[in-house]
Order: C-alpha cells, then sequence, then structure tokens
C-alpha cells in the first residue's frame, strides 16, 4: 500500500498533492520549485533556482529516510532550454559518480526557471522503519 511521505513544508504545498509518496522500496518525489516555506520564489538565475530546487529534493529525501544518492529517475523541467548549460553545471555537483536517468524538457512554468521531480530507490528494511502517515 503506498505510504504519503509528510515534509516540514506540507503546508506550502500550494495544491492537493504529497510531496513524495512511498510504494514499496521506492519513493517518488513530486516536483520540487526553489519556492521557500511560504512559497517565496528564491534565486534569480538558474544556477540559483536550480540549487533551492536540489536542496528541496534533498529535504523531502530526508524525511523519506534517503539522500540524493538514492535518486535513480530524475525529470527536469526548464522554463527555457537555453538554461541548460547553467542547470547543468549546478546538477552536475549534487550528483558527482552516480548519474541518474534523466529526462529535460522546456515547458511553460508559474514564475519559476526549473521544476525538478524525482524517483528514489531507498530500501524499507535499510530504514528500519515504516513512514508515519
Amino acid at each position: 500500500m503506498p505510504k504519503m511521505i509528510h515534509t516540514p513544508r506540507d503546508k506550502a504545498c500550494g495544491g492537493h498533492y504529497s510531496h513524495a509518496v512511498r510504494a514499496g522500496d521506492y519513493v517518488f518525489v513530486s516536483g520540487q520549485t526553489p519556492r521557500d516555506g511560504v512559497r517565496a520564489v528564491v534565486g534569480k538565475t538558474i544556477e540559483e533556482q536550480t540549487t533551492v530546487t536540489l536542496e528541496n529534493v534533498r529535504l523531502t529525501l530526508e524525511a523519506a529516510g534517503g539522500a540524493l544518492e538514492n535518486v535513480v529517475k530524475v525529470g527536469v523541467f526548464l522554463s527555457d532550454l537555453a538554461d541548460a548549460a547553467g542547470f547543468d553545471q549546478i546538477y552536475a555537483s549534487h550528483f558527482p559518480t552516480f548519474r541518474p536517468a534523466r529526462t529535460t524538457v522546456g515547458c511553460a512554468l508559474n514564475g519559476v526557471l526549473v521544476e525538478i521531480d524525482a524517483v528514489a530507490y531507498i530500501p524499507v528494511s535499510a530504514r528500519g522503519q515504516e513512514v508515519t502517515v
């Protein structure tokens, strides 16, 4: 049975969804953006916004008992594909050895330059306890 992952930022979701859902040994992280706990956009450049967005992904994974090292698949949405090089520079620094599978698309975003979702492999047995729902 899938379980919702709760984070301290749940109230700031801005929609009817979970920050993440665990299904067996996999955790599916909803699209994260460069917004803080009160939904204010943080950063003006693609590099700044990518840093904040990946930090939000990391915080969500921690709530599920994992880390960026557990990520196996990433979906990246850029408001302008011309920002791909700047994005990739920051992204690469967060995944220095293991490169998760990745899809990058250009799309209209709601006031931000980047959104990232992820799938992580975090075995239940490695965490030692079930997620509280």
